[in-house]
Protein backbone atom coordinates (compact mmCIF):
# COMPACT_ATOMS: atom_id res chain seq x y z
CA UNK A 1 0.00 0.00 0.00
CA UNK A 2 2.81 2.77 0.62
CA UNK A 3 4.22 1.84 -2.90
CA UNK A 4 1.35 2.59 -4.60
CA UNK A 5 1.27 6.00 -2.41
CA UNK A 6 4.37 7.12 -3.09
CA UNK A 7 3.83 5.94 -6.83
CA UNK A 8 0.76 7.93 -6.56
CA UNK A 9 2.39 10.96 -5.10
CA UNK A 10 5.50 10.90 -7.13
CA UNK A 11 3.14 10.90 -10.82
CA UNK A 12 1.15 14.04 -9.09
CA UNK A 13 5.13 16.00 -8.45
CA UNK A 14 5.67 14.78 -11.82
CA UNK A 15 2.14 16.14 -13.35
CA UNK A 16 2.71 19.51 -11.56
CA UNK A 17 6.02 19.94 -12.69
CA UNK A 18 5.36 18.89 -16.32
CA UNK A 19 2.34 22.07 -16.07
CA UNK A 20 4.79 24.23 -14.20
CA UNK A 21 7.34 23.90 -17.47
CA UNK A 22 4.19 24.14 -20.30
CA UNK A 23 3.37 27.40 -18.61
CA UNK A 24 6.90 28.80 -18.51
CA UNK A 25 7.43 27.98 -22.16
CA UNK A 26 4.19 29.18 -22.84
CA UNK A 27 4.55 32.62 -20.80
CA UNK A 28 8.06 33.09 -22.67
CA UNK A 29 6.29 33.19 -26.09
CA UNK A 30 2.52 34.76 -25.68
CA UNK A 31 1.06 37.50 -24.18
CA UNK A 32 -1.61 36.97 -21.65
CA UNK A 33 -4.25 34.69 -22.53
CA UNK A 34 -6.96 37.58 -21.45
CA UNK A 35 -6.00 39.92 -23.33
CA UNK A 36 -7.69 39.90 -26.59
CA UNK A 37 -6.98 41.83 -29.67
CA UNK A 38 -9.27 43.18 -32.27
CA UNK A 39 -7.73 43.45 -36.22
CA UNK A 40 -8.45 46.11 -38.14
CA UNK A 41 -7.66 46.27 -41.96
CA UNK A 42 -6.38 49.22 -43.51
CA UNK A 43 -7.53 48.79 -47.46
CA UNK A 44 -5.54 52.38 -48.11
CA UNK A 45 -2.02 50.75 -47.92
CA UNK A 46 0.27 46.98 -48.37
CA UNK A 47 3.76 47.87 -46.94
CA UNK A 48 5.94 45.59 -47.26
CA UNK A 49 9.14 46.96 -46.14
CA UNK A 50 12.75 45.65 -45.45
CA UNK A 51 13.96 44.96 -41.88
CA UNK A 52 15.23 48.40 -40.27
CA UNK A 53 18.92 48.38 -40.17
CA UNK A 54 19.74 46.22 -37.23
CA UNK A 55 16.98 44.59 -37.04
CA UNK A 56 14.70 41.46 -38.44
CA UNK A 57 11.70 41.44 -39.53
CA UNK A 58 8.87 38.67 -38.88
CA UNK A 59 5.82 38.80 -41.06
CA UNK A 60 3.20 36.65 -39.89
CA UNK A 61 -0.01 36.60 -43.07
CA UNK A 62 -3.26 33.96 -42.06
CA UNK A 63 -5.61 32.36 -43.65
CA UNK A 64 -8.07 30.96 -41.92
CA UNK A 65 -9.13 32.11 -37.93
CA UNK A 66 -8.32 34.63 -35.75
CA UNK A 67 -5.06 34.39 -33.47
CA UNK A 68 -3.06 36.17 -31.48
CA UNK A 69 1.32 35.81 -32.09
CA UNK A 70 3.21 36.56 -29.07
CA UNK A 71 6.68 37.35 -29.20
CA UNK A 72 8.89 36.78 -26.37
CA UNK A 73 5.99 37.01 -23.91
CA UNK A 74 4.48 39.90 -25.48
CA UNK A 75 1.69 40.30 -28.20
CA UNK A 76 2.89 41.20 -31.50
CA UNK A 77 -0.24 41.90 -33.43
CA UNK A 78 -2.89 39.71 -34.23
CA UNK A 79 -4.58 38.77 -37.98
CA UNK A 80 -8.22 37.79 -38.67
CA UNK A 81 -8.64 35.86 -42.06
CA UNK A 82 -6.62 36.70 -45.29
CA UNK A 83 -4.67 39.54 -43.19
CA UNK A 84 -1.22 39.51 -42.78
CA UNK A 85 1.18 42.16 -40.34
CA UNK A 86 5.16 42.10 -39.41
CA UNK A 87 7.54 43.19 -36.61
CA UNK A 88 10.86 43.92 -36.30
CA UNK A 89 12.77 42.39 -33.79
CA UNK A 90 16.65 42.52 -32.32
CA UNK A 91 19.00 39.69 -33.93
CA UNK A 92 19.27 36.27 -31.61
CA UNK A 93 16.81 33.93 -29.94
CA UNK A 94 12.94 34.93 -29.85
CA UNK A 95 9.84 32.47 -28.88
CA UNK A 96 7.43 32.56 -30.88
CA UNK A 97 3.27 31.92 -30.28
CA UNK A 98 0.07 32.10 -32.25
CA UNK A 99 -2.73 31.16 -29.62
CA UNK A 100 -6.27 30.91 -31.43
CA UNK A 101 -9.68 30.46 -30.46
CA UNK A 102 -12.47 28.79 -32.29
CA UNK A 103 -15.71 27.19 -31.84
CA UNK A 104 -15.38 26.96 -28.01
CA UNK A 105 -11.88 25.31 -28.69
CA UNK A 106 -8.47 26.81 -28.44
CA UNK A 107 -4.99 26.03 -29.83
CA UNK A 108 -1.17 26.89 -29.07
CA UNK A 109 1.51 26.55 -31.31
CA UNK A 110 5.12 27.74 -30.48
CA UNK A 111 8.05 28.45 -32.42
CA UNK A 112 11.56 29.54 -31.49
CA UNK A 113 13.53 31.35 -33.87
CA UNK A 114 17.20 32.48 -34.02
CA UNK A 115 17.02 36.19 -35.91
CA UNK A 116 19.80 37.35 -37.85
CA UNK A 117 19.81 41.25 -38.68
CA UNK A 118 18.70 41.53 -42.50
CA UNK A 119 17.29 38.83 -42.51
CA UNK A 120 13.12 38.52 -42.87
CA UNK A 121 11.06 35.29 -41.71
CA UNK A 122 7.78 34.21 -42.76
CA UNK A 123 5.04 32.50 -40.73
CA UNK A 124 1.61 30.92 -41.23
CA UNK A 125 -0.61 29.94 -38.25
CA UNK A 126 -2.65 26.78 -39.45
CA UNK A 127 -5.34 24.22 -38.08
CA UNK A 128 -4.16 21.10 -38.94
CA UNK A 129 -6.92 18.14 -39.12
CA UNK A 130 -10.63 17.92 -39.12
CA UNK A 131 -10.86 21.17 -40.60
CA UNK A 132 -8.83 22.43 -37.24
CA UNK A 133 -11.05 20.95 -34.97
CA UNK A 134 -9.71 18.51 -33.03
CA UNK A 135 -6.97 18.56 -34.81
CA UNK A 136 -3.92 20.03 -34.10
CA UNK A 137 -1.97 24.02 -34.97
CA UNK A 138 1.04 25.09 -35.72
CA UNK A 139 2.70 27.79 -36.33
CA UNK A 140 4.48 27.01 -39.77
CA UNK A 141 7.90 29.13 -40.77
CA UNK A 142 7.47 29.63 -44.62
CA UNK A 143 10.08 29.16 -47.40
CA UNK A 144 10.44 33.19 -48.10
CA UNK A 145 8.77 32.82 -52.18
CA UNK A 146 5.74 31.22 -50.69
CA UNK A 147 5.75 33.89 -47.79
CA UNK A 148 5.95 36.98 -50.30
CA UNK A 149 3.21 35.30 -52.15
CA UNK A 150 0.62 34.84 -49.27
CA UNK A 151 1.82 38.50 -48.34
CA UNK A 152 1.04 39.97 -51.87
CA UNK A 153 -2.43 37.93 -51.50
CA UNK A 154 -3.37 39.08 -48.04
CA UNK A 155 -4.77 42.41 -46.46
CA UNK A 156 -2.43 44.81 -43.93
CA UNK A 157 -4.06 44.30 -40.62
CA UNK A 158 -3.25 46.63 -37.14
CA UNK A 159 -4.83 45.09 -34.21
CA UNK A 160 -4.60 46.35 -30.30
CA UNK A 161 -6.83 45.34 -27.08
CA UNK A 162 -10.56 45.36 -27.01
Amino acid sequence: MKVVAAFVFLAFCALGEDRTVALNVESAACGPRDVKLEVKIDRSQHPTPAPPEGKALIYVVDQEIHDNIGVDGKWAGANDRGTYFFVAVDSGEHHLCAYATYWGASWLSLHSLQAKAGDTYYFLPTPIGNGGRGGRYALEQLDPDEGRYLVSKARFGTSQPR
